[in-house]
């Protein structure tokens, strides 16, 4: 299917917004469906995965506010997805190593004016550049980020993403059980 021009049925922004995800959302797609191998590219602690769905992740943040905890599953085929759910999450260029790709994005809906609001793409190792001004241009050819405001920024991103992975965020998405794992507050420098 050619998702180059597609677009989600419902505002991906509402839907973060009704799944309390907009106040912070630090999310990344990797170019596998090996949940695993995700995890172990995020530095996730393999041992301490937890199978659950979203609200049972909430409920565990509050149990666990000493290490990040990332949500980690399938996204689409080829594609998995890791949330973040705790803390700031730090990604770099060897996440992507063995030539995978990594699309990343973060924003706070709470802040919204961020001078880094974007994103961006990694591939085999090397940071590409931000997607639709570099890397994936022709998925970006029919939407507009100038002048526009945060939340249609926003939009505008997991657009992008959704068109990039094959998958928009939809309620079957945010129904969909995912592993939560530790990352060790080590496993990434500060």
């Amino acid at each position: 299917m050619n998702l180059v021009r597609a677009m989600p049925a419902e505002s991906q922004w509402d839907l973060l917004e009704e799944y309390l995800l907009n106040s912070r959302f630090d999310v990344a797609w990797i170019d596998t469906e090996d949940v695993d191998e995700a995890a172990k590219r995020f530095r996730a602690d393999s041992c301490s995965g937890v199978l659950c769905d979203l609200d049972t992740a909430f409920d565990l943040i509050e149990s666990d506010e000493q290490e990040t905890l990332v949500w980690i599953g399938t996204h689409s085929p080829g594609w998995s997805v890791s949330v973040t759910m705790n803390r700031g999450f730090t990604l770099s260029e060897e996440s992507s190593t063995g030539g995978r790709g990594i699309l990343a994005h973060w924003h706070m809906a709470g802040l919204y004016e961020l001078a880094d609001e974007g994103m961006v793409y990694y591939h085999d190792g090397e940071y590409v550049g931000r997607v639709g001004e570099e890397a994936f241009q022709g998925y970006a050819l029919d939407l507009d980020p100038d002048d526009a405001g945060f939340r249609e920024q926003v939009e505008y991103y997991l657009i992008l993403a959704g068109r990039i992975t094959g998958r928009f965020l939809d309620r079957d998405w945010f129904a969909t059980s995912r592993v939560l794992y530790r990352v060790p507050r080590d496993a990434w420098p500060r």
